[in-house]
């Protein structure tokens, strides 16, 4: 009796194992083929995969130009690309290697090392002519072909920003097109950058390849040749045509890096477009820092007497100046005797050597008669508002140039409005201090309005998205205010304040005098209140400043002893009037 259960219990057993090796076998080969496992692997796609080797001449993913028509978020490399295994011993290996002028034991080795699809590392670029003598040949899988690849991280690092695979990113943002097939789970998106705000356009229909198929040794199976396939749609992939100038754009990093500023950025602009021609954020992201992304040049960051502009604006709109009037300089907005002992300036003197305890002065008399009014102007010259271009583009609410750009503010949401009440909270606000923040992005804004007499609009980073033919998919309009929000006086007043302040011998900006054109500007230099030695410094300006083309911020976020902002200021700005008068001849 006892040996008959043991029987039946392992008959049991047995039949539950074949069963569950069954259903496992079904769900492999019938069930879970697309969708097996905790992971959601496509059975089918690897089994594919396995036996199958290839090289991507193009990922499909769109890409950037500069505004002359530049690539800028890829090269494209003539490269001979070899498929190894696929070669008799009747080859013309003597016409290739007369071709390349290199060895032919040298080619052999070369390819004998491969043990996958790969492009030969020669050491000359190949010509066009090259390229048609090899393909001429039709050697089976040796191919002089134009490829595609992605310029490193780098260049452009923040603006143009970085991709990546992002499987829960696919599944929730492309669904359609994952059911459809046009998109896998391993298609690369935009992380960050402009790679990010553009994904939906820019995202591969479909890779360029050369593809065969192999047996489990690796070796071509029999009656097979190298296919060539690419995407069926001849439309795509899609370009973004932007408003960077590349050269521009190179000069930018190349200062940047030269006075080694490690934390900061810059921001160029076209004052008579308002298109952004560089911006450079440091530090820069590599691949393995990909997530540390932070744009310092569209997050804001605290202004100094940047801000003092704000506070001049509203002096004079609201006829506070007296040209007669003198304030005493030897004196800080503490009431205590200042450690630089300026003496008596009148109003223009005040803001060309930076004399805070006018501007606290000013702003006090100015909050008495209206407590917001800071903030009031600081709106109107669009530093507490999004700067970059944004609208809706077909169903894309809010689409945006630039990615996560931040607003700037003038009190600490998180604060009661009674601790800006007193006269030394407003002396504060007033000079750029306390709480205030704003993005250089938004500054640049504000110099290129004032250059411009006033006239205010977004900043555009893209002039349109367009189909592989050159067709236009989308136009971006410019985005401009509905009126002047300063009297044209009040402008011209201003803009005599900037010149002042660096044509001024006492002035901050007086470092500029050198360049062989006039600037106009402010600088600022900021206390960051966390306890660091280090302060921001800015300078913030035009040029030329008798025919304004070009706005132009510099941010040091780590300054100490050695002024770089300014240095970089009069390093980038002579260097972009030169690349200008290059291509206005």
């Amino acid at each position: 009796m006892l040996s008959r259960k043991r029987v039946i219990t392992a008959g049991v057993c047995f039949l539950s194992v074949i069963l569950f090796l069954m259903y496992r076998l079904a769900d492999i080969q019938l069930i879970s083929t697309k969708s097996f496992s905790k992971n959601n692997v496509n059975l089918i796609e690897e089994s594919v995969n396995q036996r199958t080797h290839r090289f991507t001449i193009n990922d499909g993913r769109g890409y950037f130009l500069d505004r002359n028509g530049e690539l800028l978020s890829t090269d494209v490399i003539p490269q001979i690309v070899v498929f190894p295994n696929l070669y008799n011993e009747d080859w013309p290996i003597t016409r290739i290697s007369n071709i390349l002028q290199m060895p032919s034991d040298k080619i052999v080795d070369m390819i004998n090392t491969l043990k996958k699809p790969s492009a030969l590392s020669i050491p000359r670029e190949l010509t066009l002519e090259q390229m048609n003598e090899i393909n001429e040949l039709e050697i089976p899988g040796l191919y002089a072909q134009l490829v595609t690849r992605r310029k490193p991280l780098p260049f452009a690092n923040h603006i143009i920003g970085a991709v990546g695979e992002d499987p829960n990113l696919i599944k929730r943002k492309y669904k359609d097109k994952l059911d459809k097939g046009t998109v896998s789970i391993t298609t690369k998106t935009g992380k960050n950058g402009m790679q990010y705000t553009f994904d939906p356009f820019l995202i591969s229909e479909g890779e360029t390849q050369f593809i065969y198929h192999v047996d489990r040794q690796g070796n071509p199976l029999f009656g097979l040749d190298v296919k060539y396939r690419s995407q069926a749609n001849p439309l795509y992939p899609l370009y973004v045509k932007t408003t960077i100038d590349k050269q521009m754009q190179e000069a930018v990093e190349k200062s940047l890096n030269a006075h080694h500023l490690e934390d900061g950025g810059a921001v160029l602009l076209d004052v008579e477009t308002n298109e952004l021609l560089a911006l450079a954020s440091r530090p820069v992201f590599t691949s393995n820092t990909l997530y540390e992304h932070e744009n310092k040049m569209t997050t804001h960051q605290i202004p100094g007497s940047v801000f003092k502009i704000v506070t001049a604006a509203a002096a004079i709109e609201e006829n506070k100046i007296q040209d007669d009037r003198f304030y005493n300089c030897d004196m800080n907005i503490y009431g205590e005797e200042d450690e630089r002992q300026l003496g008596m300036l009148n109003f223009e003197d005040s803001f060309a050597q930076s004399c805070n305890k006018t501007f606290g002065d000013l702003a006090n008399e100015l909050t008495a008669e209206h407590k917001n009014i800071i903030e009031e102007y600081a709106l109107k010259l669009g530093l507490l508002e999004f700067n970059g271009w944004r609208g809706q583009v077909y169903h894309f609410k809010n689409f945006s140039h630039f990615y996560q750009e931040e607003k700037g503010q003038i009190r600490n949401p998180n604060k009661k409005t009674q601790d800006y009440e007193s006269q030394l909270a407003i002396s504060q606000t007033a000079i750029g201090q306390l709480d205030v923040k704003i993005t250089p992005l938004a500054a640049a804004n504000m110099m290129a309005a004032i250059a411009r007499g006033g006239s205010w609009s977004e900043v555009k980073a893209a002039k349109s998205v367009n189909f592989a033919n050159g067709t236009e998919l989308v136009e971006f309009e410019d985005h401009k205010a509905k009126e002047h929000s300063l009297s044209p006086y009040t402008m011209m007043r201003l803009q005599s304040l900037l010149v002042n302040a660096v044509k001024n011998e006492k002035g901050t900006g007086h470092a500029l005098q050198s360049l062989p054109f006039q600037v106009a500007g402010k600088t600022g230099t900021a206390q960051k209140g966390d306890g660091k030695s280090f302060n921001n410094k800015w300078f913030a300006g035009y040029f030329p400043a008798d025919s304004p083309r070009f706005a132009l911020v510099i941010v040091d976020l780590k300054h100490d002893s050695t002024n770089r902002a300014t240095a970089v200021y009069a390093d980038i700005a002579k260097e972009v009037m030169q690349i200008s008068s290059v291509k206005d001849k």
